[in-house]
């Protein structure tokens, strides 16, 4: 039995149905043994900062005096102060010889944070004309113009951002965009909401961005 069981170890080593480095290889003694145990620390927020960011090929910082074209200001979001909770976390219990779970990875996941993003909001401070058919009052919620992205490559609404729960990782962040090309230069000023899961918000009043259309 023994001799037919190394036989078809050494089969599938060779076929590479499982790796010269897996869990079998190993004796389950190694950094990727049968069954590894990860501390990952999960953290919980405490504490969210926020700050305006100018988008360009050498990333230059904001010049408060400065309008810039409405697409490159973003606005960053992250997790600057956290309360790490202890988990361990393991990744598979063991092999089998005909669905080898030595496929799995032997790398720790990431930290994520325990709450999840359960609303996002964007209230305008400032009165002022948009553009000539879009007047903004102090009060206006302006969410809907906004976008949301965390590769600067895929945008979502601020809403459909929301629905997916986001859960904040370690030296991430996450960033809104004013998506509506305004009539002439002009300075909007808002407060952004933060409203996670758990039931805290985080509020940062008087946000700026001093935007401009592509024309002006």
């Amino acid at each position: 039995m023994r001799q037919k069981l190394m036989g078809f170890l050494f089969f599938s080593v060779l076929m590479g149905v499982i790796p010269i480095t897996s869990c079998v290889y190993q004796q389950c003694d190694g950094p990727c043994g049968c069954s590894p145990v990860f501390e990952v620390e999960d953290f919980s927020v405490t504490q969210l900062s926020i700050e305006t960011l100018y988008r360009s090929d050498n990333n230059q910082p904001i010049d408060p005096e400065r309008f810039y074209f409405y697409q490159t200001l973003y606005t960053g979001i992250w997790v600057s102060g956290l309360r790490p909770i202890n988990e361990t976390s393991q990744n598979f219990d063991g092999i089998s010889l005909f669905v080898p779970r030595a496929l799995a990875s032997c790398s720790p996941r990431e930290a994520f944070s325990l709450e999840t993003l359960a609303g996002l909001k964007i209230i305008n401070k400032n009165p002022l004309e948009l553009t000539p058919n879009i007047y903004l009052d102090e009060g206006d919620d302006i969410t809907h113009l906004f976008v949301a992205t965390t590769n600067f490559q895929q945008e979502y609404s601020i809403e459909s951002f929301a629905k997916n729960k986001h859960r904040f990782q370690k030296d991430e962040r996450f960033y809104l965009k004013f998506n509506q090309e305004p009539g002439a230069p002009l300075q909007l000023v808002f407060n952004v909401i933060i409203i996670l899961d758990n039931g805290v918000n985080y509020e940062f009043p008087g946000q700026i961005l001093k935007i401009v259309s592509a024309t002006a």
